[in-house]
Parts: structure tokens; C-alpha cells; sequence
């Protein structure tokens, strides 16, 4: 018997994700097909980023989904006797990580993407006490159970890695917004999409701050508010994970086009989105891609 307490997981955001990962699946066999004409340091990191957004969405299911049915306790128990309790709960947090670092600059490598995540989540995974699945009867539900100290740390850790990251990225916007300030209106009309976009994942950031500071605090002052608040902590997380290939396909006609095919990229709600962007341009390629299919590729 399914346990109905988060029926959102059910209704809304597990179609959502199976249809974000389709499209995101596609989106990387498209830049991987034609990575010539997307050989650029924007399109790479998005094979880095696309290894936090696509694992986590996966684990989180794999692991979440049980501890909603009294029938599956069994299952999710015996997963104590094994490592990937503590798999879950350290690549919980390599994701989030990763996918904070993913804001703050464009200016970084595919190493220096991975080691910081790997290096904290092998603390996480062999440094400490191994979480256990329990039944927490003031909950009435099976939940995730982690040694009070740690959860402080690693709380307090996240919290600080993504307020740095908004911090950051408010400085961004700012040096953004002045430098288009100097510019004609039609060059700001011209960048919107880039920017009202990038701005939805800032403010995903800023909310994930949030959820992380209010956990550190609910983990000295309140344990049973901090475990009703973590049951819905992918109302934070996903939106980070799910909306990177959403937000590409909004600002790129090219890409529209190179992933869903001409007929649904030329349909009339399509044809309302915007037609040029520049998200390509970077180092490896200063004249950037044009977003108008090549004869080549029709």
C-alpha cells in the first residue's frame, strides 16, 4: 500500500523527470554527434554538469520512491547491512555541489568540476558513521537516520558552498547588468532569453541555500521539524537538475532543432521562442555557432 503523503512525487514530478531525461539524453547524443559544431568550453561543461543532474534524479528515485511504501520497509532495511545507504546519502551531496559549482564561473575545467564533489563525498562515505534506514515512529514513516553531528557539518558545509555561490553569482549579475546598461535596449532584448533563464537556476540556487540553512538549524533546535522539512527536500534539489536542458532548448534554436526535429522546432508555440541566441560562444571558438540549422544537418 503506496503511503500518499507526497502524491506531487507521483503526479507532477516523476513524469516530469522521465521526460526531462529523455530530452536530456537526447541533448547529449546531439552534442556528441555533432560536437563539431558544438566544440565549444559551454558545451562541455554541460557533459559534467549533465553527470550530477542525470545521477541524482536517478538515485534519488531508486532510494526515495521505497520509503513511501510499507510494503517495500523490508527492502529499504536490509539496504543497512550493505554501503549504499551511505552511497545515497554522500552522492546526495557530491550533486549538490556539483551543481553549485556549475554557477559560479565559465571559466573552469572538467577537473576542477569533479574533484571538489568526489573529494567531499569521499569524506562523506568513508570518513563517516554510515547512515541507517529506521522507522521513526513520530513520523509514523521510514526515513534516513544520520548521527546529529554530521548532519550539522555537512549542513553547515553546503550552506556556506552555496551562499558563496549566490554571493558570486550576485556579483555576476551586477557586473552583467552594468555592462548592458551601457548598451542599446536592443541588445538587452537580444540577451533576455540567456538571462531570464540563467536567472531561474540563480534563484534555484538562492532557494537551496535556504533549504540548507534551515536544516542546520532545525538539526540542533528541532529533529522532527528537519525530518518533515528533508521530506520534501527534492522541492529544492530538482529544480537545479531538471531545468538545464529546458532552459538550453528555450534559448537556443539551433539546439531545438538539432533535438526535438524540424516539424515540433517550427510548430507555431515554438516559433514564439527566440530564434538567435549566443550560448555557444567561449575560447575554443570566438565567433560562437549560429543557431540557424546548417543544410547539412536538414
Amino acid at each position: 500500500t503506496l503511503r500518499m503523503e507526497r502524491p506531487q512525487i507521483y503526479f507532477f514530478l516523476l513524469p516530469l523527470s522521465i521526460i526531462t531525461l529523455i530530452l536530456y539524453f537526447k541533448m547529449l547524443y546531439v552534442l556528441w554527434k555533432r560536437r563539431e559544431n558544438y566544440n565549444t568550453l559551454f558545451y562541455k561543461l554541460i557533459w559534467t554538469q549533465s553527470v550530477f543532474d542525470i545521477s541524482y534524479v536517478i538515485v534519488f528515485f531508486v532510494f526515495e520512491i521505497p520509503q513511501d511504501w510499507p510494503s517495500m520497509y523490508e527492502y529499504v532495511l536490509n539496504l543497512n547491512n550493505t554501503y549504499w545507504v551511505q552511497f545515497m546519502y554522500a552522492h546526495a551531496y557530491v550533486c549538490v555541489i556539483g551543481q553549485t559549482m556549475d554557477e559560479l564561473s565559465a571559466l573552469k575545467v572538467v577537473l576542477i568540476h569533479f574533484t571538489p564533489p568526489l573529494f567531499f563525498g569521499s569524506y562523506l562515505f568513508f570518513g563517516q558513521t554510515p547512515s541507517r534506514f529506521e522507522f521513526v515512529p513520530s513520523l509514523n514513516r521510514m526515513t534516513r537516520v544520520t548521527n546529529v553531528n554530521y548532519v550539522r557539518i555537512n549542513s553547515m558545509f553546503s550552506m556556506i558552498t552555496s551562499i558563496s555561490a549566490a554571493l558570486i553569482s550576485s556579483f555576476c549579475y551586477f557586473l552583467i547588468f552594468r555592462t548592458l546598461k551601457q548598451r542599446p535596449f536592443r541588445s538587452w532584448n537580444r540577451e533576455a532569453s540567456i538571462l531570464c533563464s540563467s536567472f531561474v537556476l540563480f534563484l534555484c540556487l538562492c532557494a537551496l541555500s535556504l533549504y540548507f540553512l534551515s536544516n542546520g538549524l532545525l538539526s540542533i533546535f528541532n529533529w522532527k521539524a528537519m525530518f518533515a522539512l528533508r521530506m520534501h527536500y527534492y522541492a529544492f534539489s530538482f529544480p537545479i537538475s531538471l531545468l538545464n536542458p529546458w532552459c538550453l532548448l528555450l534559448t537556443s534554436a539551433r539546439m531545438r532543432h538539432d533535438v526535438l526535429g524540424k516539424c515540433l522546432s517550427e510548430t507555431s508555440v515554438m516559433r514564439l521562442l527566440p530564434n538567435r541566441t549566443h550560448p555557444t560562444q567561449g575560447p575554443s571558438d570566438p565567433r560562437g555557432v549560429s543557431d540557424r540549422p546548417s543544410s547539412s544537418n536538414k
